[in-house]
């Protein structure tokens, strides 16, 4: 992007920071010379995603009630990253707890952004092969309710073009993952 179609940055006031998330007023300067004031973003720690496949050719989805939307999600095992910690890491950590399952051969398929006019952050996405078996038991946030099922790879196409998949970050993982086991480079 060439210098003169930045927005320049005039003030940054911080209005709420929770553990979660942090919402802020910018006053921008458009490159035609009018002011934004205010532009809100939220500032959110990045996100891992994993698209775990077994050696049996099933996916390991995860479903949980989602309060804002009112409804079950059917989705990749996912979170946040924890300060300093690597995206790769954030996705063995994640995909351990929410699943018990870890190991296999890991492949960052890219990064999105889920809403880039709001938000701040990036999903890191991967494809994870061979995954299998380490713990039996899960280490679920203390409100974090989930159960795990699995699914042939076959059937993921159909259930994100249901919508029963329905994440932005975790259709495109899906639809990502799924090109690369066909054959196709992610990109």
């Amino acid at each position: 992007m060439a210098a003169e179609e930045r927005w320049e940055s005039l003030s940054s006031r911080r209005l709420l920071e929770t553990p979660y998330f942090a919402l802020r007023a910018d006053r921008l300067r458009l490159p035609d010379g009018t002011v934004k004031d205010p532009y809100y973003v939220i500032e959110r720690p990045d996100a891992a995603i994993v698209f775990p496949v077994t050696d049996e050719g099933r996916v390991l989805l995860v479903r949980q009630y989602r309060p804002p939307l009112g409804r079950e999600e059917l989705g990749l095992p996912a979170g946040l990253l924890e300060p300093g910690e690597a995206p790769e890491d954030a996705a063995r950590r994640e995909l351990l707890e929410e699943t018990g399952y870890g190991e296999g051969e890991w492949e960052l398929l890219g990064r999105v952004s889920s809403s880039p006019s709001l938000k701040d952050n990036w999903a890191h996405l991967f494809l994870a092969r061979g995954v299998e078996r380490v713990n039996e038991s899960l280490d679920l946030d203390e409100h974090e309710r989930l159960t795990v099922e699995s699914v042939p790879i076959g059937g993921v196409e159909r259930l994100v073009l249901s919508g029963e998949i329905f994440s932005s970050s975790g259709v495109a993982a899906a639809l990502l993952a799924l090109r690369r086991l066909r054959g196709g480079s992610p990109r």
